[in-house]
This record gives C-alpha cells, structure tokens and sequence, in this order.
C-alpha cells in the first residue's frame, strides 16, 4: 500500500514540476525550426527568427522578423515584407494578391498572376525580380536591386 501511495504521489509530482514548463514552451513560439504551412494569415513578428520554408494558402504573408528559407503565397493574399523584415530564400506570389518589399531579400521575387511587386525605397534585395502575370512592376528611386528587373506580362515596369 505504501509502494502505491509513493508511486502516486511521485507520478503526480512529476506531472505538476512539468506542467509549467510545458505551458511556457507554447508561449514561446519566438524562434520556429521546419517548414511553415498554414491557411489564412502568417505573421513573422520583429524579433522572430524561422528557419525553414513558409507556404500560404488564402491569406497575407507577413515578415517583420527574419525567415531563412522560402517563402510562397498560393490564392488570395500578399507577401509584405516590412522594413525590418528579411528573407533569405526566394518569395514566389502565384494568386491575385501582389508583393510589397520594404526590407532585406537574398533572392529572387516572383509573382505569377494578377498581383503588383512593389519594390520601396528601402529594400534591399540581392536577386532578381520578375512579374510574369497581368500586374506591374513598380521600382522605388533609392531602391537597392543587385540583379534583374523584369516584367513578362500584361503589366508594365514604372520606376518612382
């Protein structure tokens, strides 16, 4: 009776010391290892590091903090990334939303249909930029481009 007693209270013991480790461990979503998938939106807060590809189907993509991998929009949305946002992989847009870049790009951009790639002043981007579908390519002055602009589509290329 004794050795059960002791087991139970061991176990229930063991169970609570673990139990607020576990709930700070879901608070902690800060830093994310593998591959993001999600419908709707995804946000990458400042400060926030994701190592691993993100894909997004029906909703904005949003990158405050810093991705290393790819980043893919599917269907509606858009692909923002902030002025203290950085991607360190390829952004591919295929739906009706378009591209924004404020930020830091080591790779190529991409949008494939309807959608605008805005290129602002304070982006950064060592790559290439194509929009192969019906919108624009717009180019800030004071936009850093370490590669090629082109525009494949119905759309045109205006700089600002």
């Amino acid at each position: 009776m004794k050795t059960k007693t002791f087991a139970l209270a061991l176990a229930g013991g063991t169970l609570l010391a673990a139990l607020p480790a576990a709930a700070f461990a879901d608070d902690d979503d800060d830093d994310r290892d593998g591959d993001v998938r999600r419908s709707g939106t995804f946000v990458v807060k400042k400060g926030q590091e994701i190592d691993g590809n993100i894909t997004v189907r029906n909703g904005h993509v949003i990158i405050r903090g810093d991705v290393d991998g790819n980043v893919r929009q599917i269907g509606r949305g858009s692909v923002i990334v902030a002025n203290s946002g950085s991607v360190d992989g390829n952004i591919t847009e295929r739906g009706n939303g378009g591209v924004n870049v404020r930020g830091d790009v080591d790779g190529n951009i991409t949008e494939l249909h309807r959608g605008t790639v805005k290129i602002l002043r304070s982006a950064d981007i060592d790559g290439n930029v194509r929009e192969r579908g019906a919108g624009h390519l717009v180019v800030w002055r004071g936009a850093d481009i370490d590669g090629n602009l082109s525009e494949g589509g119905a759309g045109r290329l205006i700089r600002r």
